[in-house]
């Protein structure tokens, strides 16, 4: 007689570990995919963007992006977890035909974390990023212009500068007749700006502007392209030299905008509505030109603004612009020439922010913020035009990069996307016209120079071309296309030079 041992069923500690074993592995996949959904939806960036803002402190960013994601995607994670926990219940209360189905329930949780994963890799795009960094350039050996090593002169007394970042501030708003993407041109002043003074287009008898390749498409990078004529291209590991987790010193080897200005006496300040400490901005521009700081906690600590008042990312553009008039009065009351240099918020990711002065013309969110923006920087720049320091004073007006997320743009493929630039009184007029340009961020620094009136030998400093001069610019030279993707590779020297 053959005896048969009845299998021992699963104690209940033993039941309850294997179901929160397999629930973690279940939920991490859920929250994978629907992060990087999320993601791939809502925004539409390079991983090398992504990877700088995960290893920078999160101090000083925008609460209102965390909120979102939580919203957006917990609820999701929510509803698989509560759909887990009552396939698990009832898939404990049964006999063998059960036992099958939760074999192939824990076969499923594993496999949906595996294909969680993969898919997270393509989404974030990091197979385009590691052959970057598998591919040497040269381009910097060959093209890169050393200010140190270029003669930086003068025809007569260079002008102030107020440069104004704009803060995701691209030609798409304006309507498709004036050159955007838009049924409407949802920045009628900007466009009247570009037409009556100086801007420069990729386009013939419209509005345009400059690219933003890669490395430049966030603002701290954009900063550097258009102050120092580079991408950033810094290690961004915990263990690199120039780590934006460990930034001590920001890019030592390089002579830049603020650099050069200092040198020559000029007093230099940058007003933000953040905390300038984000993205490693404070430390930049205090090693490079020594500003003056005037942030988040100077506007609390000079009572423009309550102690605890913070919204958005600090303080909103309508007070930026009352602080702007303020110390602008003060640079222009001083003896030394100035370079007086602000960012703007209102229109960061995601859909910008709505303040008291924004009408609800358009149907859209952004449309209003962006059209709010609009008028506000024209109040302020005819303020500006009113003021004695104007006829000595250059006023440049850039966005910093294209849109981050996909809001009013999603339809306009990205190199079709270029950034608005203005330039109010410059010192010199262009040689070489100023449509049908190829230019890139990192072609602002000699061009800043130039607006002022300082003059460049050879007209190129960094891999920037001064474009009010007749010179190609590289991406002109070489190509849009070759020319991002070289920059977009790992550079020897770079690290070793400008680090």
């Amino acid at each position: 007689m053959k005896l048969t041992i009845p299998k021992e069923r699963p104690s209940k500690a033993t039941k309850l570990l294997l179901s929160v074993l397999f629930g973690i592995l279940f939920l991490v996949g859920v929250s994978l995919i629907t992060l990087c959904a999320w993601y791939r939806i809502v925004y539409d960036l390079e991983f090398k963007e992504l990877l700088y803002t995960l290893v920078s402190p999160l101090k000083g960013t925008g609460q209102s992006t965390v909120a979102l994601i939580l919203l957006s995607c917990l609820p999701i994670v929510l509803i698989f977890a509560i759909l887990y926990v009552i396939a698990t219940v009832k898939l404990w209360r049964g006999g063998i035909k059960k036992r099958r189905l939760r074999r192939v329930g824990a076969a499923f949780c594993a496999f949906l974390l595996a294909f969680s994963m993969i898919f997270s890799v393509f989404a974030l795009r990091i197979p385009a990023y590691l052959r970057s960094l598998s591919e040497v350039t040269t381009i910097y050996e060959e093209y890169y212009a050393d200010p140190d090593e270029v003669l930086i002169g003068t025809t007569g007394k260079p002008k102030n500068l107020i440069y104004i970042y704009l803060e995701s501030m691209e030609v798409t708003y304006a309507s498709r007749a004036d050159g955007g993407a838009q049924h409407s041109n949802f920045m009628p002043n900007l466009t009247a700006l570009a037409h009556e003074h100086i801007s420069f287009s990729d386009k013939e008898g419209l509005l345009g502007g400059f690219h933003s390749p890669n490395g430049t498409g966030w603002t701290m990078a954009a900063m550097l392209a258009t102050t120092a004529g580079i991408p950033f291209s810094f290690p961004v590991g915990r263990n690199g030299h120039n780590s934006m987790v460990n930034r001590q010193n920001f890019a030592t080897g390089l002579t830049t905008l603020g650099d050069i200005l200092a040198e020559r006496g000029y007093r230099q300040e940058f007003l933000c509505g953040s905390d300038a400490d984000f993205g490693g901005r404070r430390t930049y521009l205090e090693q490079h030109g020594n500003y003056e700081i005037f942030d988040l906690f100077t506007a609390r600590e000079e009572g423009y603004i309550a102690d605890d008042y913070k919204v958005w990312w600090g303080y909103e553009d309508e007070i930026l612009y009352r602080i702007a008039k303020d110390e602008l009065l003060k640079l222009a009351a001083g003896d030394e020439p100035f370079n007086f240099t602000m960012l703007t918020a209102d229109a960061h990711h995601v859909d910008g922010y709505v303040c008291n002065r924004c009408s609800y013309r358009w149907g859209n969110r952004l449309a209003n913020v962006i059209t709010c923006t609009d008028a506000q920087i024209s109040e302020f720049v005819g303020w500006c035009m009113e003021q004695d320091f104007f006829e000595d004073t250059v006023i440049v007006i850039t966005g910093d990069h294209p849109r981050m997320d996909t809001t009013l743009v999603s339809d306009t493929d990205f190199d079709d996307r270029t950034v608005y630039n203005c330039f109010i009184n410059a010192a010199v007029a262009p040689i070489g016209g100023t449509e049908g340009r190829v230019s890139t961020a990192m072609d602002l620094f000699p061009t800043t120079l130039a607006a002022m009136g300082f003059t460049i030998e050879g007209d190129r400093l960094g891999l920037g071309v001064n474009l009010f001069s007749a010179t190609p610019t590289l991406a002109e030279q070489l190509g849009y296309a070759c020319f991002e993707a070289e920059i977009s590779k790992y550079s020897p020297y770079y690290v070793k030079e400008f680090s």
